[in-house]
């Protein structure tokens, strides 16, 4: 038994990983906001605003941890995600018509994190009050890219034309938070209406750094023929604010629940990591609305749909706001694990052009599974795959790599006016520890 449980310690303490977008960390520059929800949430598509019922789901909404159980619980929350990146440059034929994507760079990158929270909650006749910290990333900056710059030379099926220099975009750094939440319950029992309501606040801390390496590596091949020099920029910030959400909950009916969760926008103080500058970042407001429906049936079967609205103009008039979909659905089979499935419908921030929204939605589908292991100890497991397709600019503009000598014939490589494109594919596993006393 000892040996079960160190393998499963190991191999959730050995998976907290994130490997992020170039898209939120270097063009936006505002990073990835994590949301460390439970695998029974992340396993019903993200949902979880109306009667969450897993310690983490107070990050959806802070009144679902009125809806905890009596005592002490506490739960560790793992990811691993996998994150493919493709980037194509456009192609044209003789005639300047559109044919096709050739992929120039692809990228594939894993970084880890932790979260932890502990919760107590204590019942005085029809009121309930329960207290949690947590610590936890907020934002994440990591995201890393590598490209090759080969020149013109001819080449065969045995020989590539040689490199003439690396690429490097290197971003890391995380703002983590030190959260602190409270609700209060209402209870009614033997009610069929509203028989349970909770209220919460979360009010979080947040500290973090951001560093940012972008390198351009001249091969021996390349100095040998001009005279080089590499190139290394670096920039970083420190930051540190302070954010709260507030959240309702209620079970209206035997059969519905609903929930509410607002998070007003917040400005983070940044300064500048090589010299004394300072400044402010804001981020945005949203709000978020749950439902839960639980049909008569045979099994024990749970419904849930949480619409979610981010406020992105309160960050740049360029960004339009967004509304985000989650979709889930739980079924308990009787003496047997549950069956989890979902689906999310989240669109990035993006700018208009000409006054022409350029949405960027990532699809995802999502299923998951929980058991007990033993006692009061719980494995929760969840899995996601998502997808991205979006328009940018080269990161290495190739008019930079326009030296005499390393090109054949009377080529000059020019900087492309036409913008990338780049796919991207998340795989997410999702695993928690979770003790109930």
């Amino acid at each position: 038994m000892k040996n079960i449980f160190l393998s499963i310690l190991l191999i959730c303490f050995a998976g907290h990983i994130f490997a992020y977008s170039l898209y939120e960390n270097y063009e936006l520059g505002l990073g990835k906001q994590v949301d460390l929800l439970s695998p029974r949430s992340a396993g019903m598509g993200g949902t979880g605003t109306a009667a969450g019922s897993e310690l983490m789901d107070k990050i959806i909404n802070p009144a679902n941890l009125g809806f905890l159980q009596d005592g002490l619980t506490a739960q560790f929350v793992f990811d691993v995600t996998q994150l493919e990146e493709n980037r194509s440059m456009p192609m044209f034929n003789f005639f300047d018509s559109y044919v096709a994507d050739a992929t120039y760079a692809s990228n594939t990158n894993f970084f880890t994190d932790l979260a932890i929270a502990l919760a107590y909650k204590m019942r005085f006749g029809d009121i309930s009050v329960a207290a949690s910290l947590d610590y936890k990333p907020f934002i994440n900056f990591n995201a890393y890219y590598e490209e090759q710059v080969r020149n013109n030379e001819g080449s065969d099926n045995d020989n590539y034309p040689p490199i003439l220099a690396m690429n490097y975009l290197e971003s890391e750094g995380d703002i983590y938070s030190y959260g602190f939440t409270t609700a209060f319950s209402y209870h009614r029992d033997y009610e069929d209406w509203f028989s349970k309501s909770a209220l919460g606040i979360n009010i979080n801390m947040l500290n973090g750094e951001h560093r940012l390496e972008r390198k351009i590596i001249w091969s021996e091949y390349a100095k040998d023929i001009a005279v080089l020099n590499d190139v290394e920029d670096n920039s970083g910030y420190d930051y540190d604010a302070v954010n709260f959400s507030l959240g309702l909950t209620s079970d209206i009916s035997r059969r519905v629940s609903a929930g509410l969760m607002y998070a007003p926008g917040f400005t983070m103080n940044f300064e500048d990591a090589f010299s004394d500058a300072e400044g402010e970042a804001d981020y945005p407001a949203v709000l978020r609305a749950g439902i839960q429906f639980k049909p008569r049936n045979m099994l024990r079967t749970s419904f849930h749909f949480d619409l979610e609205m981010v406020n992105w103009s309160d960050v740049s008039d360029f960004y339009d706001n967004v509304m985000n979909y989650y979709l889930g659905v739980e079924h308990v089979f009787p003496h047997t694990v549950p069956l989890r499935l979902g689906f999310n419908y989240v669109t990035s921030p993006s700018s208009s052009v000409d006054d022409i929204p350029s949405p960027i939605v990532i699809p995802s589908i999502t299923a998951g599974t929980g058991f007990k292991i033993h006692g009061d100890l719980f494995l929760d497991l969840s899995g996601e795959f998502s997808h991205r397709k979006y328009e940018t600019m080269d990161l290495f503009p190739d008019g930079y790599y326009d030296h005499q000598g390393l090109w054949s014939g009377t080529y000059n490589p020019q900087t492309r006016t036409e913008t990338d494109t780049v796919r991207e594919y998340y795989i997410q596993l999702k695993s928690s520890l979770t003790f109930k006393w």
